[in-house]
Formats: C-alpha cells, structure tokens, sequence
C-alpha cells in the first residue's frame, strides 16, 4: 500500500505540475496576443476612436473590436479592423501573432513597408490589405503561406513585379488581387502553376509582355481581370479552355489580333470587355464572328468590344440570338457599317447600349424600344443616321441619357420626349433640327433634364419662358430614392461600436445648357436666373437680343456663361458679380455698353471675355468711363424680388446623383470632356478628369471580383457635351 501511495502521489505532483506549466503557458500567450495588437494600436492613429475607446486593458481582449479569439484556448485567430479610418504603420510585433487565421485591414491609410515579420504568420488563410498606401515589392514579405486561399493587395503602392514563385509559396491559393498598384515586368507563368485560383484582378498596373498560352492551365478559373495595362500581342486560343470562367476583363491594353471565336466555348460567360484595344474582327453574318459565337453565352448580361477601331462589317440581324439576359452592350468606337439592326429592341431588359462612334447609317429603328421598358441609356452619336426620331422612344420609359449628336437627323424639336419621366440628359448637336421649340408644353415636361444640348442645329423663334420654367432639376437639388441611385450609408454595431460605412453608388451630374449655333432671337427670359444649380449656360451664336437678365446674378452655381455672337444691348447687371464660381466668361461681338461691374470674380476677369463690344468702359478695358457712366454697386438681392444669389444649397449641387439600374446592375453615366465652341475651359477638364477616375459604370451586379474598389468595372464612357 505504501509504494501504491507515493506512485499515486508522484501522478498527482505530476499532473499538478502540468497543469501549473499550461495556465502559465496560455496565460503567456493570451499576453502576447494583447501587447502585439497594444502595439499596433500605439502605432496608428484613430480619429473615431475605436481602438482607442475599446481596445482597453480593462476589457477582455476577445471582446475588443475587430478581435476573435478561439473558443478553448482564447488565442486571436482573426483580427478585422476593416474602414475604421486608421492611419500608422503595421509594427513587426504582427509576427507575433501566432494563432492568426484571419487578417483584414483593408480600407484604411495604412502606410510604409510591410515587415517580413509577418511571414511567421503560417496559419493565415485570408489576408485583405486593400485600399491603403503600403509601398515596396511584395515578395519582401510574402513568405510560405501553406493554407492561405485569398490575398488582397488591391488599392496600394506595391511596386516590382509579380513573384515568379507566387504559387510555390502560396500552393492553396484561390483568389488574388493586386489591381490598383504599379507593379511592372510580365505576368510571371509560375502564376498560372496555381490550378487552384478561381479569381484573379492585376487591374490597373503596368504589367507588360503577351498573356501566355498557360493561362489554359487554370481550369477553376472564374474571374479573370487584366484591364488597364500594357499586355501586348494576341488573345491566345488556349482561354477557351477556361470554360467555367464567368468574368473576362481584357480592356485597355495593346491586344491585336482578332477576336478569337472560340470564346463562344466559354458558355458561362456573363461578362466579357474587349474595349480600348487594338484588336480586329468581322461582324459580317457571311462568317462566324466572335459575335455570332457568343450566342452560345446563355447568360451573356454584359460586352463590351467599344474602341477597336479594326472591327468591322455591320450588325446582322442574328445579334437577336445573344442572351436574353443581356444588360450593357458596348460597339462604340470601331468601323461598324450598315444600319442598326431593330433586332436589338429583342434585349428585353438592356439598360446601355453605345453605338457611337460608327459609320452607321439609314435610321433609328422604331423598334429600339420595342420590347425593352429598362433602357436607360442609349448612344447613336457621331454616325450617319438620317431621317427622325423614332415616336417609339417613348416605349423606354426608364430612358435617362439619349445622345444622338453628330449625325444627319432633320426633325423638329422632340417634345414628346417630355413624357419620360427619367430622362435626365438629352443630346441632340450637331443635326439639322428645325423650327421653333415654343411649341406646348406640358407642366412636367422634361423637369428632371440636367444636360439639355440642342447646338449647332437649326432652331429658330423665340426663347419659350415656360421651357425653362419646366426645369425642376436646375432649380432644386433632388435625391431619387428609387433603388441604387445614390449613396447610401449604412451603420452597423460591432461589439458595442457602431461602425458608419457608405456605399457610393451614385455620381454627380455637371449640369448644362447649350443651345449655341442655333438662330434663336429675341429676348432671354427672365426665368432662366430661377436655375440655380445650372453650372454652364451657352446661348453663343444666335440672335438674340435686349438686355442680359439681372436675374442671372441668382445662378449662384454658374462656372461657365458663354453669350458671345449676339445682338445683346444695355449694360452688363451688376448683380453678375455675385457668381462667385463664374470662372469662364464670354461677351464677345454683342452690343454692350457702359461701365464692366467690378468686384469679386469680375475683377479675375480679362479684357478678352469682352471683345466686340465698342461701348463698354472701364477696367480691364483701356477704355475710361466718362462721368456719366458710372459703375453700378455690386447687389446680392434682385431688383425683381426672384431671390438672392448668396449660393445657399450650393452645397447639395454634388449631392445629385443620377445613376440608371437594370435588372441585377447598377449602371453609373460618367460625362466626358466638355468642349465649348470656344474651346476646351481647363476648369472644366479638370473637374472631369478628377471625376472619371471615380465615376465609372457598374454594370456587374452583386457578383464580387474583389472586396473594394476594383469590384467595379471601369468602363468609362466619355460622351461629348455642351460643346
């Protein structure tokens, strides 16, 4: 009894022994995990104060926010810390945390180097880094990741090239996105060793060289996203092997070469984007073309090929035969002959179609809208079409931009167009457009028009006071709460934090009258100065005569006023001198006389904008006033009593939003260089060249090809207007 008591004891020492090196081991460890996310929250900054209000010693590091732990042993396994404004540099103590399975700090400004610490980090399995500012050659710190499935780098400043090893270190590797950063070299074929990968997004970088033959190899392939480099060379035959592949983005690079017809093998295609490229291609029905091939797409919902300009032949009538499903269907920019085939209103629920740019000829089918209610935007520009607008255009109920600039169209005026209640930009330069626009019009005809350019046709009469009156849009900022037309944010509680994120899905919408090179006369109405949100106004050549309103000085948005080539008389209003955002201004060869207002922006103003005028004075004129004519005081109020010209709401001018939206889509318009007769105002080329590296059409869906911004497509189309 006396042996089975001490080798009872001895378990028992033992046991206890254990037991006391286990709760010191883990205690140890949980301490790890807490100094090392410590030190990364003294490493940053937090303007909205999550780390700082709950990321506490006195709370339990597995209910900090952003921190999971594992249930048994209370080690962090997953740290998200997603959009939280956060600002530093990742600390090499990251390393450090062991147990790490999940890593997402994507959306935020971190910055600098990544430390190769982080490579210890073996058990990882989704890393999202996207939307910062890291900098530096990925291979510095991509180590050996044996589990890791998704990688995120989108958004940065990683230079280099890809890792020719990337799969050698990375072996389970499914989805990688490194769009948004400027990696350079080729894309390595030791990528293609991953037979695995199911998306990949190299978007937006400066990747050069051929697309090799073994991207044949990846076969899980679903998502395949190369816009925005400088790949070379042909399409290569082997991508018909990737016959699960959903997405091909292939826009904006160097390809020549035709169009291989064997991607009609890729029959779950949804979305294919070809545009901006060299590449070549009959249309014609006599041969099987790349178009007649993707018939076999059953779920076609979007293609774009815009911008080739070596694609030719016409649009047979079999273009019927693509999807059902399709929504965006871009042919911009090639040499596509013959005419537009009505067989296009069969795409029932399309809401893009783009045709500009072509050598199309004979007229607009009334069949466009034949079956298709969702049409929103619709681009017939710069081609040959003759005769008149089709009556059935008000079958397109949803129709928000219509341009049919830059043709042979001879109508008059369209005012049926007034009973579409979306229509927001309406297009008609450059055509011969006849007769007066005074006609009746109904009191919510064309109210939420934002770009209205009628120039260079050849409209006469009087200035109809009541279209202008009809303008609603112009007048009072509008949010259209109707689906995905604006942003929209939303709050989420996070352990006790309430986390603001929004979703811009909108864009705003420059707003503009040009009704130039017309022979309109008479006098402008007074009403005109009620559009307060318009921020360009051309009435240049035409002859129209009297006064300048003094109720334009109430366009308290107005950058842009253009009145030159007139018969206007009497002075310039001083009450012009309360468009404090006036930045071009344009008088020339009218009858003006008097003294120029001065104060504010008129004195930014050179003598040039006031060429023609013999009988103005006064600065920057070298012409003295005599002492008769003395400059009337700059005013805020009209004299009529029509209201101010303080600017209250310019605030809410950005803040209109106009997107169209299809069937499982969100289709976003973006406005292109706007080209006054005049020429090209840099205020305005800067203002869109800002815009359109934000403002992009979204014509995908829900379907996600990555977590942030490179999950939009960036096909941007840039539509002359207010020229």
């Amino acid at each position: 009894m006396g042996n089975t008591g001490l080798i009872m004891a001895l378990v028992m020492a033992v046991l206890l022994l254990h037991f006391v090196v286990s709760f010191s081991t883990k205690t140890t460890d949980i301490n790890t995990d807490r100094s090392t996310l410590l030190a990364l929250k003294a490493h940053v900054s937090d303007p909205r104060n999550f780390l700082t209000t709950n990321w506490s010693v006195d709370i339990s590091i597995c209910n900090w926010v952003g921190v999971t732990c594992e249930s048994r042993n209370q080690r962090v396994i997953a740290l998200d810390i997603f959009n939280m404004s956060l600002s530093g540099t990742i600390p090499p103590d990251m390393g450090n945390l062991s147990f790490l399975t999940r890593l997402n700090i994507g959306y935020n400004n971190f910055h600098d180097l990544l430390p190769v610490q982080l490579t210890n980090l073996y058990r990882l399995k989704f890393i999202s880094m996207s939307d910062n500012n890291f900098h530096g050659e990925i291979s510095s710190w991509v180590g050996y990741f044996p589990v890791l499935q998704y990688l995120s780098l989108s958004n940065n400043s990683f230079t280099g090239p890809i890792p020719s090893d990337m799969c050698d270190r990375l072996p389970t590797l499914k989805e990688l996105y490194l769009s948004g950063n400027k990696l350079s070299g080729k894309i390595p074929i030791g990528l293609f060793k991953c037979k695995g990968l199911q998306n990949i997004s190299l978007a937006f970088n400066s990747l050069e060289g051929i697309l090799p033959e073994e991207i044949g190899n990846l076969t899980m392939l679903r998502t395949l996203d190369l816009r925005g480099n400088q790949i070379q060379g042909v399409i290569p035959q082997q991508i018909s092997n990737l016959t699960g592949l959903r997405v091909l983005y292939l826009s904006h690079n160097f390809l020549t070469g035709h169009i291989p017809v064997t991607l009609g093998n890729l029959r779950d295609l949804e979305l294919l984007d070809l545009s901006d490229n060299d590449l070549s291609g009959t249309l014609s029905s006599t041969e099987r073309s790349f178009l007649s091939s993707l018939a076999n797409c059953s779920g076609l919902t979007a293609l774009a090929f815009g911008r080739n300009p070596l694609i030719s032949g016409y649009l047979p009538p079999s273009i019927a035969n693509l999807s059902v499903s399709l929504q965006y269907f871009d042919a911009s920019s090639c040499s596509i002959s013959g005419s537009i085939p009505g067989e296009i209103g069969s795409w029932n629920v399309a809401t893009y179609l783009d045709f500009s740019g072509n050598h199309f000829s004979g007229a607009i089918s009334d069949r466009v809208c034949n079956r298709n209610n969702d049409l929103r935007y619709l681009a017939v520009n710069d081609n040959q079409l003759e005769g008149t607008l089709p009556l059935s255009l008000t079958n397109c109920s949803e129709l928000v931009f219509l341009n049919v600039a830059d043709n042979n169209l001879s109508d008059t005026f369209p005012h049926w167009l007034g009973i579409l209640p979306q229509l927001r930009v309406l297009i008609l330069r450059s055509n011969r457009f006849h007769g007066s626009i005074q006609s009746y019009i109904a009191t919510s005809s064309l109210s939420k028009l934002q770009i209205i350019d009628l120039s260079h046709n050849d409209f006469t009469g009087l200035l109809p006071a009541n279209f202008f009156q009809n303008l609603k849009a112009l007048k009072e900022a509008e949010y259209v709460d109707n689906g995905n037309w604006y942003s929209l944010v939303v709050n989420l509680t996070i352990k006790g934090l309430e986390l603001e994120f929004t979703l811009k899905v909108g864009m705003p919408l420059l707003t503009c009258i040009d009704l130039s090179m017309n022979g309109f006369h008479g006098e402008i109405p007074k009403v005109v100065g009620e559009l307060r949100l318009l921020q360009a106004l051309n009435l240049s050549h035409n002859s129209l005569t009297g006064p300048i309103p003094p109720s334009f000085g109430n366009l308290a948005a107005l950058e842009s006023l253009d009145l030159s080539f007139n018969k206007l008389s009497g002075r310039i209003p001083s009450q012009l001198t309360n468009l404090t955002f006036l930045q071009v201004l344009r008088f020339w060869n009218n009858n003006l006389v008097g003294p120029i207002p001065h104060g504010k922006q008129f004195d930014t103003f050179e003598n040039d904008s006031y060429r023609g005028n013999l009988g103005l004075c006064g600065f920057p004129l070298s012409k003295e006033c005599n002492n008769d004519e003395i400059a009337e005081p700059a005013q805020d109020e009209e004299d009529n009593g029509n209201g101010n010209g303080n600017g209250n709401g310019i605030a809410f001018i950005w803040k209109v939003a106009m997107m169209g939206y299809g069937s499982g889509m969100v289709l976003g318009i973006s406005i292109g260089y706007i080209v006054f007769t005049t020429g090209r105002p840099r205020w305005l080329v800067r203002k869109i060249e800002r815009d359109l590296q934000n403002k992009v059409s979204s014509w995908f869906g829900k379907k996600r090809m990555s977590p942030r911004k490179d999950e939009v497509p960036q096909l941007v189309q840039e539509q002359g207007v207010c020229m």
